[in-house]
C-alpha cells in the first residue's frame, strides 16, 4: 500500500464504528456509524459488513473534504481468513487498487494510536475487553478478549448486564426502584420484562453494552450497585494489564475504548498504584497514519 493523498481510518466495532479523514497526521473531519463487526460467520454478517462500509462511504462523500487515496481499517472480532475478503469489500466500495487498502484487526489500530512497537501495554475496554503488547516484530501478548459468553470482564456489555441482573434481581425480591433500576428502563424505554427481553434477547450484545452508559449514570447518582459495577470493572481491566506487563516487563499502559468512563478509570489506575506509566488516551484513529508510517505504507516525496 502507497500513499500519496489523505488516508481514511475506519476504527469498526461491535458497539459502534468510527472514521477519519486524515491529511498526514492531522484529522480533517471524521464521523460515527453503525456497529461493524468481523464476526463473519453467517451470510447475513457479510452482508450487514457490505452495507456497514457503504454507509460510511456516503458519509464521506458527503463532506466537503473528502478526497483520500488510502484505507487502514482495524476490525473488531477479525479473522485472518477474512483479511483477503474485507481488503477487497474496501477496495470495491472506496473505488480504490487492493494495494491501497490496509486491513488489520481494532487492536492493532488501537496500539498504533498510542505506542510504537513494544513501547507499552494497551488496556482496551469497549464492547468486550483485553490487554494488548505488539512488538516490532509483530508478536502480540494479550489476556482477555474471550468473548462475551466466555469473559470480557470489565467491558461494556459485561458492566450493563451486571447492572440489568441487579436491577431484575430487585425487582424479582420486590425491592423499592433505585436509581440503577431507573437508569436502565429509562434506556430500554420500558419496565416490562417482555419487552425488555425482547430489546436484550433481540438485540444481543450490542443491546446490552448500549445498557452501559445508563449504569454510569446510575453510579454518579450515588447507587451502591452501580458504583460497585464501576469498582469492579476497573479492577478486572487492570488484572488484564498487570498480566501482560508480567509476561512483557513493561511499565508503560495506556486505556481506549467507550467503557473507560471515568470512574472505571479511576478505579483502574488505584488497582495499579504507583507501579506504571500512564500514557494519555487518545482516538484510535489516529492509529491510521501511525501504522502507514510504522509499516512504510505511506510514499515518501523525493527531496528538493
Amino acid at each position: 500500500m502507497m500513499v500519496r493523498g489523505g488516508l481514511l481510518s475506519l476504527d469498526l466495532g461491535g458497539s459502534g464504528s468510527k472514521w477519519g479523514l486524515f491529511a498526514g497526521d492531522q484529522l480533517q473531519t471524521s464521523g460515527r456509524c453503525a456497529p461493524i463487526s468481523g464476526h463473519l460467520y453467517t451470510a447475513e454478517a457479510q452482508e450487514a459488513l457490505a452495507q456497514g462500509l457503504s454507509a460510511i462511504r456516503a458519509d464521506v462523500q458527503a463532506q466537503p473534504t473528502a478526497g483520500f487515496e488510502g484505507v487502514v481499517a482495524g476490525v473488531a472480532g477479525l479473522q485472518a481468513a477474512n483479511i483477503p475478503m474485507i481488503s477487497a469489500l474496501l477496495a470495491q466500495i472506496f473505488e480504490l487498487s487492493p494495494a491501497a487498502v490496509y486491513v488489520t484487526d481494532d487492536l492493532h489500530l488501537a496500539y498504533a494510536a498510542h505506542f510504537l512497537p513494544g513501547e507499552g501495554t494497551l488496556v482496551y475496554a469497549g464492547t468486550g475487553s483485553m490487554a494488548y503488547c505488539r512488538s516490532e516484530r509483530g508478536e502480540v501478548v494479550r489476556a482477555g478478549g474471550h468473548g462475551y459468553l466466555i469473559d470480557d470482564a470489565g467491558g461494556a456489555f459485561w458492566q450493563g448486564r451486571e447492572g440489568l441482573s441487579a436491577a431484575l434481581r430487585q425487582a424479582d425480591e420486590q425491592q423499592p426502584e433505585t436509581p440503577l433500576a431507573d437508569a436502565l428502563y429509562a434506556a430500554l424505554g420500558s419496565r416490562v420484562w417482555p419487552d425488555i427481553r425482547a430489546q436484550v434477547y433481540g438485540g444481543g450484545r450490542t443491546a446490552v453494552a448500549h445498557l452501559a452508559p445508563a449504569v454510569y449514570q446510575a453510579a454518579l447518582d450515588g447507587d451502591p450497585n452501580a458504583l460497585d459495577i464501576q469498582r469492579r470493572a476497573g479492577e478486572e481491566l487492570a488484572r488484564l494489564g498487570q498480566l501482560v506487563l508480567r509476561r512483557t516487563g513493561g511499565t508503560s499502559v495506556a486505556t481506549a475504548g467507550g467503557a473507560f468512563n471515568p470512574l472505571v478509570q479511576s478505579a483502574f489506575r488505584a488497582a495499579f498504584g504507583s507501579s506504571v506509566q500512564f500514557r494519555a488516551s487518545t482516538s484510535p484513529l489516529l492509529g491510521g497514519p501511525a501504522l502507514t508510517r510504522q509499516l512504510g505504507l505511506l510514499r515518501q516525496e523525493a527531496p528538493r
